[in-house]
């Protein structure tokens, strides 16, 4: 029997990951409004770069397990089990999401084109749900990329091509003089296959099935912190002489994301495997990754409040309003995949 999904620092992982996200999102909601200084502006770039391992960490985590060689996934399981789930969550939470801001909570009516919105946002998904997309598309290439996972050499290469063509290559094309002038070159590669989020899915399973020393640990670490600080100093820079944040910098294939979100995973990996699973703390983690992919869905609600209600990330000291909305909303959020996950049928699909 497999029990990679048991493995404690997974629970872990998912954990911090999906607070991060909601991090990401809590700074959002002033992440346009300047001044752009070190501050209150740079603190908030400060705690959304810290979290940005959080998708490619989850995305990880669905590539150690989904690519093992040794886990019976067949094509069949993946279209008649793996995707109908996710299709009926994305439908669930997209409804209602669209309720709230198609304008039918305030209107009740569905005129005015209200309804031909509720039906547009439903299948067009609320913002963060492009994460759904993302994973569709890596369950449908899921059995392209096995036999790569389980041959090491060949997976290895895979990473290298992809990291240096799919996120170094772009990272360096945003400098205006070299984009002009290799663009029209590198964009007649089709080099789609090995591009983008693949990278993540396929290191998960490498990583995660390689043992290192501490050495190689410590190594890891060190690179990935580097690769944090390159990129909190090249976006600020960027921001404080630009006078305006340029969201490119910030996505999950730019070139040091990858690096500081692979540490973060060999991090959880050493230092929370084991983890007491009859501990308070064990069961509490454990209930808690139970629910991570349902508070990721619903963890919007809250923040959809808080904006209504004026509260912002710069209401006081970013370095207590972010970490106090993000765990408010963490809590929201836990309540609301918590009582969905009661309701017969639900668990199953939309948790």
């Amino acid at each position: 029997m497999n029990n990679k999904s048991h493995e404690r620092y997974i629970d872990v992982a998912r954990v911090f990951s999906m607070a991060s996200v909601i991090m990401i999102h809590v700074g959002a909601i002033s992440w346009y409004d300047g001044p752009f200084s070190i501050y209150p502006w740079g603190v908030m770039n400060l705690f959304d770069l810290l979290s940005r391992y959080c998708v490619p960490v989850f995305l990880m985590i669905s590539g150690y397990l989904f690519l093992d060689p040794d886990r019976d996934i067949p094509v069949r399981k993946i279209y008649m089990r793996y995707l109908p789930r996710l299709l009926a969550a994305f439908f669930f939470w997209s409804f209602l999401y669209a309720l709230i801001t198609s304008g039918f909570a305030t209107q009740r009516t569905l005129g005015n084109g209200v309804g031909l919105k509720i039906v547009q946002d439903t299948f067009w998904g609320h913002y963060h749900m492009w994460y759904m997309y993302v994973i569709v598309g890596l369950y449908v290439v899921t059995p392209a990329l096995r036999p790569i996972a389980a041959d090491r050499r060949a997976a290895r290469y895979f990473l290298i091509a992809s990291y240096l063509l799919g996120y170094v290559m772009p990272m360096i094309q945003m400098i205006p003089f070299i984009y002009e002038h290799t663009a029209k070159y590198t964009n007649r590669l089709e080099l789609r296959f090995i591009l983008g989020y693949s990278f993540y899915y396929l290191a998960g399973y490498y990583f995660g099935s390689m043992e290192m020393t501490q050495k190689q640990q410590r190594l890891a670490y060190l690179i990935g912190t580097i690769a944090l600080v390159f990129s909190v100093t090249v976006v600020t820079a960027y921001v404080l002489i630009m006078q305006f944040p340029n969201s490119e910098l910030h996505e999950y294939y730019t070139a040091g994301v990858p690096v500081y979100s692979i540490a973060a995973f060999i991090f959880f990996k050493y230092k929370f495997n084991k983890l007491d699973s009859d501990s308070k703390i064990g069961r509490m983690v454990t209930w808690m990754s139970k629910l991570s992919f349902g508070v990721y869905m619903a963890h919007d609600f809250g923040l959809i409040v808080f904006k209504k209600l004026g509260i912002t990330p710069v209401i006081a000291s970013p370095f207590i309003s972010m970490p106090l909305m993000m765990v408010a909303d963490l809590i929201i959020s836990l309540f609301i995949a918590w009582i969905v996950s009661l309701i017969p049928g639900l668990r199953k699909w939309v948790i």
